[in-house]
């Protein structure tokens, strides 16, 4: 039975039992997978191949002109048969780590085998799913870059850490401690793509040790493991563990803010506990924005359990903590309050009543779901996040509640009311500022260690109801192999595709400094064609920026594309270009592989103007289309010799 509020003591025997007959059967059912392909690998190969199977994978090659080869069919087969041979061994694994010290063996039988220690169990469960993490992540990390990560690039790379810090001002909408953290990776392992990932990739990972301890603190063992499971498990989480930007980071550092701050408050080493707190809060916000959402969220939590707790929680070492978190932010504040001035020109403003949209579109990032397209999904997806929403507000409230609780109790409830705060509040935040999505990433693991908290109670709720049709442990692990089996296809194609298709223009065309002009429009392409040419000096220009178009500058961004001058500003630079000599003009357009219209203050919709303007005055010799997942790019080639 469930230790009321502590880990899984001891299960009955009937909820061991059935947990692993099914992690049996799944098992089972891998090994039929495994052994067919064995014997018809070619056969199911070339099935696959010809039925262009899937149709996430047949959209996500059609629309960008691509064709998959028989090579691909076979890894990804090949991998997704690891992955649920991997998936099923783990099931296994927990089925047989939880049975109780008796289960199925006479009382009297002194050769049974003495059951593992919680800690110990759970330390092995997390080291496997460590191995989880890993095999979902890896295949990601061979996308290349995209013009995200190649602006991380050319802002690390300065000369030194000063140099970081002033173009991180003027170039970035984030504060500078990541990429000081890459500007020393790039000393230690060079400027690959694969060294440009290895922090965010080891950032990801350790969030899910994280999110155990975060979950182990704020509810139960159990909590802690669905937490750090759902951790590993996260879509989102495995894609930006493979991109070289903040947001793993960030990430980590927001869970173990958390962390310390909930350790501070039952904990006779309070001192300790927020020192560690200031210093990684202090981090956190130099390393992104959202921090500073969290920050406000956690004091207003604070400042609510100082009141209704007052002989417990004293008021005084957090007013101290605040102090110095301020101080220590204080030499940014200005660049802060000039990022804020510029804010993001491409992202439209929501209306009163999208604000209600926005919230929910938060809310449901941070569940374990990708963009299924059916309306099943999306119903399913809706639910969870209307009952995942509705839990949050009644974690936030119910601690007025002034029912006398157990000591379990009453750090549960307290518990669940900081995390349920500290991911509330920037839901709310960020719709106000009309922002969703992959800003609440930061806040994924946190909401994990919720979401963790929760499942663990409903558990615990049906098995002192007597609920025996619904025995969480069978329905978790039933639950994940489901999962698995929804995303298999996804995780086993992740590298369908590129993020962007400049690499491949760049290795197939080649790249000519002397006799070609290269022009992107829009100039966001510029900085990934700017990696990838890094040892060559390259003459290109970007529309509606011209100079340095590789330098994302965000300041004044909307005011450069809606000038009148802009496209005749470009066709007499393409002018002059040619009477220096150059012969040819490579036009790379695209963007995020569909049309670009009009967003925000940004009228990308002129990239039209340009091209029909630069189609009136030269002749195109050939268009080429390299597609990605990201970033597909098509080039034109022009005589700049011939013009009309």
């Amino acid at each position: 039975m469930y230790d009321r509020y502590g880990s899984f003591r001891t299960l009955r025997s009937a909820q061991s039992t059935t947990a692993l007959a099914i992690s049996l059967s799944f098992a089972a059912v891998c090994t039929v997978f495994v052994i067919s392909y064995l014997l018809f690998g070619e056969h199911i190969v070339a099935t696959l191949h010809e039925w262009e199977f899937w149709p996430s994978l047949k959209h996500g090659f059609s629309e960008n002109g691509s064709v998959p080869t028989p090579e691909f069919y076979a890894r990804a087969v090949e991998r997704a048969l690891a992955y649920l041979v991997l998936i099923s061994g783990f099931c296994v694994f927990v089925s047989l780590a939880f049975r109780s010290h008796g289960d199925g063996i006479a009382r009297g039988d002194r050769s049974t085998p003495r059951q593992l220690s919680p800690a110990l169990r759970d330390a092995w469960l997390l080291a496997v799913l460590m191995v989880i993490a890993v095999a979902l992540r890896l295949p990601g990390l061979n996308l290349g870059l995209w013009r995200d990560e190649a602006s991380t690039f050319f802002e690390a790379s300065a000369a030194d850490p000063a140099s970081v810090v002033e173009i991180v001002k003027y170039a970035e909408l984030n504060p500078p401690a990541y990429y000081l953290i890459t500007h020393f990776m790039i000393g230690i392992f060079g400027t690959g793509e694969l060294a440009l990932k290895i922090a965010p990739f080891l950032f990801g990972l350790l969030a899910i040790p994280a999110s155990y301890a975060l979950g182990r603190v704020a509810g139960s063992r159990a909590a802690a493991l669905f937490a750090a499971a759902l951790t590993t498990l996260s879509p989102v989480g495995i894609y930006y563990a493979q991109e070289a930007r903040p947001n793993t980071l960030a990430a980590l550092l927001s869970c173990l803010v958390t962390l310390f701050l909930l350790k501070s408050f039952d904990s006779r080493q309070r001192g300790g506990y927020l020192v560690a707190f200031v210093l990684c809060a202090s981090l956190l916000i130099y390393v992104q924005y959202t921090g500073l959402m969290l920050l406000v969220s956690l004091a207003l939590a604070t400042a609510v359990l100082v009141i209704l707790r007052r002989r417990e929680i004293p008021a005084l070492p957090y007013v101290i903590a605040g102090v110095a978190i301020f101080a220590l932010y204080l030499p940014w504040i200005p660049v802060f309050f000039a990022h804020l001035a510029t804010g993001t020109p491409w992202t439209p403003e929501n209306e009163w009543l999208d604000q209600p949209r926005a919230v929910i579109k938060n809310v449901a990032y941070m569940l374990p779901w990708t963009g299924e397209k059916s309306i099943l999904a999306k119903a399913t997806l809706g639910m969870a996040t209307l009952i995942a929403l509705a839990v949050l507000v009644f974690s936030v409230f119910r601690v007025f509640r002034s029912d006398r609780n157990t000591v379990a109790e009453d750090r549960e409830i307290r518990g669940a009311f900081v995390l349920g705060t500290a991911i509330l509040g920037p839901v709310l935040l960020l719709a106000w500022l009309s922002l969703t999505g992959r800003y609440m990433f930061s806040f994924i693991p946190i909401a994990s260690a919720f979401f963790g908290v929760w499942l663990a109670r409903a558990g615990r709720l049906a098995e002192e109801r007597g609920w025996r049709w619904l025995q969480p442990l069978p329905a978790g692990l039933a639950a994940l192999f489901v999962w698995t089996l929804v995303y298999l296809w996804d995780f086993a194609t992740l590298d369908r595709l590129p993020k962007s298709g400049i690499p491949a223009f760049v290795a197939e065309a080649g790249v000519d400094p002397d006799d070609t002009l290269y022009l992107f429009n829009p100039d966001f392409l510029a900085p990934t064609f700017g990696y990838y040419t890094r040892d060559l000096d390259v003459p290109m220009f970007g529309f509606a920026r011209l100079q340095d178009p590789h330098i994302f500058k965000p300041a004044d961004y909307a005011e450069m594309w809606n000038r009148d001058e802009a496209v005749e500003e470009t066709l007499e630079l393409i002018r002059a270009k040619s009477r220096e000599g150059f012969e040819r003009l490579a036009l790379v357009e695209g963007g995020n592989c569909k049309e670009l219209e009009d967003k925000g203050q940004m009228r990308y919709s002129r990239v039209w103007e340009l091209r029909a303007a630069v189609d009136d005055a030269y002749a195109p010799l050939t268009t080429t289309s390299y597609p990605a997942r990201s970033e597909c790019v098509a080039v034109t080639m022009y005589d700049l010799q011939t013009p009309r």
